[in-house]
C-alpha cells in the first residue's frame, strides 16, 4: 500500500513551489532542508555539503 502511494505522489503533475525548489537544489546538488538538518548531514557523512558565509568559530564554554 506504501509503495502505491508512494508511486502516485511520484507521478503526479502538479509543479507546486515545493517541486521547484527541489528540482533546483537536485540540479545543484544541494539539499533541501533547515540548517539543523544540514548539519546533521554533514556530520554523519564527514564532509560539508552546503556552501556558508565565514563565520566565527563558537565559544568552548
Amino acid at each position: 500500500m506504501r509503495v502505491e502511494a508512494y508511486r502516485q505522489f511520484v507521478e503526479q503533475e502538479n509543479d507546486s513551489p515545493s517541486d521547484e525548489l527541489i528540482r533546483a537544489a537536485i540540479n545543484s546538488n544541494k539539499l533541501t532542508g533547515g540548517s539543523k538538518f544540514v548539519d546533521e548531514i554533514e556530520n554523519r557523512i564527514g564532509i560539508r555539503v552546503e556552501a556558508r558565509k565565514p563565520r566565527r568559530p563558537a565559544s568552548e564554554k
